[in-house]
């Protein structure tokens, strides 16, 4: 089967080309007499997106409509692999794949044209509906919880009610003010970039929201905490339309948005709910790549170029190398640095994170609960991902602790000791503790593959490693380090 370079066709998509000058599929090839008579494959469609959401979507989006690449809806791949066969920048990403590859997603972006997008100012007027009821604490049980009590914007959409938090935010307090959650807030900034949830081979799996994935992308994610028991604990989604409905603005605005009849159906009516929730999480508000890393990458004439110090530009150094491998985990490429980088591969590890025992006892008053992660959901139940959870983005990590799926960790360069421990190369006692680490909850899928490769760290490289990634945090959060 005839192959083709990933640097000339599809991987190359992941950064995108930024060009003008792409040529797309001939309009006439789209009219509503054509679609009847040349239906994709419905099958080979979605194989297509799988693939798509592989090798593209982190900068094109599920929906191809671009992210921090350009709408590649209705483009050729082959006009694609003509606009950047030259592009230097996508070395990195050089592989092989077959051509069958090539041919699906040609199908899936053929189909997207179809389809035909969804108007900019719809999705505007959506993302701003969904704003509000971000902030809504009528959508609780007792009103007194919104979406932004856990993810606060002014804190990097994470939950920074420590002063009312049993556990030193750990884990998050639910709407009755005492209910604790299964694991550690994330937050949703940059998680727009996430792709579909999507199962690779049987000893890989890549995206999906939540640490265990377990919703599809953020409009399935928008739908869980309003009904979750330990947050919004709203009883069935009929009672979150209903509080929807409550507001005469809400009402005209979803039928303006959905169509007069939309709260004729309460499923229809709740996924409209989510999806403007989902669209305000994917705007730039979220995610303004603005950092003093990405300051650092204009040019340096440029009135906002960010020049590194000597200890930041050690720790970038140490960030890329072999020395470390975070590259291998927090680079899109698991290889090397892209141009737009997100600081994680989407992918699901077990770093051996050891227990919260505080957390645990004050949640289950008891300390014998092991969280399976990825391999404890119902419709994977595998033990090869026991104790697995997906890859955070690095992007304003110096500003969301506490650290781990289990909010184990309160400093960042307590994580990196941790990693320096896991490798055996000394930290024998957790800083934060003065006693020795404590067991991971499922050791047997520990990557010791890679943590076993890491070198050596001293107190001058941690302090390096821990300068760079604070230069991952967005401007309107640098007040906050």
């Amino acid at each position: 089967m005839k192959k083709i370079t990933i640097a000339t066709c599809l991987a190359v998509l992941l950064i995108g080309c930024g060009s003008d000058t792409i040529k797309k599929v001939d309009d006439n090839k789209s009219d509503p007499e054509q679609k009847e008579q040349n239906p994709n494959n419905p099958l080979e469609v979605e194989e297509g997106k799988k693939r798509f959401n592989l090798y593209c979507a982190t900068c094109h989006g599920s929906d191809a409509k671009g992210k921090t690449g350009p709408n590649i809806v209705g483009v050729t791949i082959e006009d694609i692999a003509e606009e950047i066969a030259g592009n230097s920048a996508m070395t990195y990403m050089q592989g092989v794949v077959v051509e069958e590859d090539h041919r699906l997603i040609a199908i899936y972006l053929d189909e997207l044209k179809r389809e035909g997008g969804e108007d900019d100012k719809f999705s505007q007027e959506k993302a701003e509906l969904g704003k509000r009821l971000f902030f809504d604490t009528n959508l609780s049980l007792t009103k007194t919880l919104s979406c932004a009590s856990c993810h606060d914007p002014l804190h990097a959409f994470i939950d920074a009610r420590f002063d009312s938090n049993p556990i030193d935010g750990a884990l998050s307090v639910g709407d009755d003010s005492q209910t604790l959650g299964g694991r550690n807030t994330p937050t949703v900034a940059y998680a727009k970039f996430i792709p579909d949830f999507l199962k690779i081979d049987d000893s890989t799996y890549l995206g999906g929201q939540f640490w265990d994935g377990r919703a599809k992308n953020l409009k399935e994610q928008a739908k869980g905490p309003f009904l979750d028991p330990a947050e919004m604990m709203m009883p069935h989604a009929t009672s979150v339309v209903s509080r929807v409905k409550q507001s005469v603005t809400y009402q005209e605005r979803f039928k303006k948005l959905y169509g007069a009849d939309i709260f004729n159906d309460n499923d229809k009516a709740y996924d409209a709910i989510a999806e403007t929730i989902a669209q305000f999480e994917k705007t730039a508000e979220l995610s303004p790549f603005d950092s003093k890393y990405d300051r650092s990458k204009l040019p340096y004439y440029h009135v906002d170029h960010y020049e590194m110090t000597a200890k930041e530009k050690l720790g970038y150094k140490l960030f890329f190398s072999d020395d470390t491998h975070c590259r291998k985990c927090h680079t899109t490429s698991s290889n090397t640095e892209s141009s737009i980088e997100i600081f994680t591969n989407f992918r699901y590890e077990n770093i051996g994170v050891p227990k919260n025992l505080t957390a645990l006892l004050a949640r289950d008053g008891h300390t014998d609960k092991i969280d399976l992660g990825l391999g404890g959901r119902a419709d994977i139940n595998d033990v090869q991902h026991y104790g697995k959870f997906k890859v955070p983005t690095l992007r304003n990590i110096a500003v969301t602790a506490p650290y781990m799926s289990n909010g184990v960790f309160k400093e960042l360069k307590t994580v990196i000791k941790y990693f320096d421990y896991m490798a055996g190369n000394g930290h024998p006692l957790n800083p934060e503790t003065g006693s020795p680490w404590r067991d991971a909850e499922v050791n047997s899928t520990i990557n010791h593959d890679i943590l076993k490769t890491l070198k050596p760290l001293d107190d001058e490289k941690i302090e390096a490693l821990e300068s760079f990634l604070k230069l991952l945090t967005d401007k309107k959060y640098e007040g906050l380090l």
